[in-house]
């Protein structure tokens, strides 16, 4: 009896789908089920490409000025000067008078008094006459001339 249970019921299994008829459409999806929790975090991604340069920005405030520069280059030796004679004199009135073939190049009185006036006036191109206070020396520059 045991095996005629096993055997009727191996039958039973086997058999049971042949019985049943064409199988329907299928039905419609039903409603979506509720949100899983957030998975791991995910690797880094590649750069992305470089975007366009931004408009030009506004100038800067202008910055402290630099150090001093370097000393420069000394210039040509100048044109050798004149040999001269000094002559002076001395009195309320004096006369300078250059030797002949000198021209007189200056006249000048020192120390000079408060006066804005003249001391020296020139008689010709190698004489001149000045009037000189007390304590005072009157001078002249003479020069060989052309």
């Amino acid at each position: 009896m045991r095996s005629s249970i096993v055997i009727l019921l191996f039958a039973a299994i086997t058999l049971g789908g042949c019985f049943e008829g064409p199988q329907g459409p299928p039905g419609p999806q039903g409603p979506a089920g509720a949100v899983g929790q957030v998975g791991p975090k995910g690797d880094k991604g590649d750069p992305g490409e470089r975007g366009q340069a931004g408009p030009k920005g506004d100038g800067g405030a202008k910055g402290d000025p630099g150090p001093a520069g370097l000393p420069g280059t000394p210039g040509p030796a100048g044109a050798p000067g004149t040999a001269g004679r000094i002559v002076t004199c001395t009195g309320p009135s004096c006369i300078m008078q250059c030797n002949p073939g000198e021209v007189l190049m200056s006249a000048h009185v020192a120390p000079e008094a408060g006066s804005a006036a003249p001391h020296c006036k020139y008689t010709s191109a190698t004489a001149a006459e000045c009037a000189v206070a007390a304590n005072a020396t009157g001078y002249g520059l003479c020069v060989k001339g052309p």
